[in-house]
């Protein structure tokens, strides 16, 4: 049993010597970081997209279907709701026809 008390203790010891090293470490990746955030002037967002923790916003919509109210960017691959369409019919910051009553001008 003193053999089992005298690896936990090692053991613990060895914990120990482990964390300071990691403490010692990670201060001085953060000290280079630090440097070369300011070196080169790299922003605070630039970061947080960098490490996956912001995501950019998605692309404006510029096409639109009436008929379902289905949307899409203009990037990757076209929907299949716009095969053999033309794009114009579907932009949206294209012209809509008017509607035109009798007497109207």
């Amino acid at each position: 049993m003193s053999n089992l008390k005298a690896l936990h203790a090692e053991l613990g010891h060895v914990n120990e010597l482990l964390a300071d090293a990691r403490s010692r470490e990670v201060t001085a990746v953060l000290a280079r970081f630090r440097d070369e955030v300011e070196l080169l002037g790299i922003t605070e967002q630039e970061i947080r997209r960098a490490l996956g923790y912001d995501r950019p916003a998605p692309a404006p919509a510029k096409y639109y279907d009436p008929a379902t109210g289905r949307k899409w960017s203009g990037r990757g691959r076209r929907p299949a709701w716009l095969a053999g369409k033309r794009l114009e019919d579907h932009a949206i910051d294209a012209p809509r026809p008017q509607p035109w009553w009798p007497g109207e001008e």
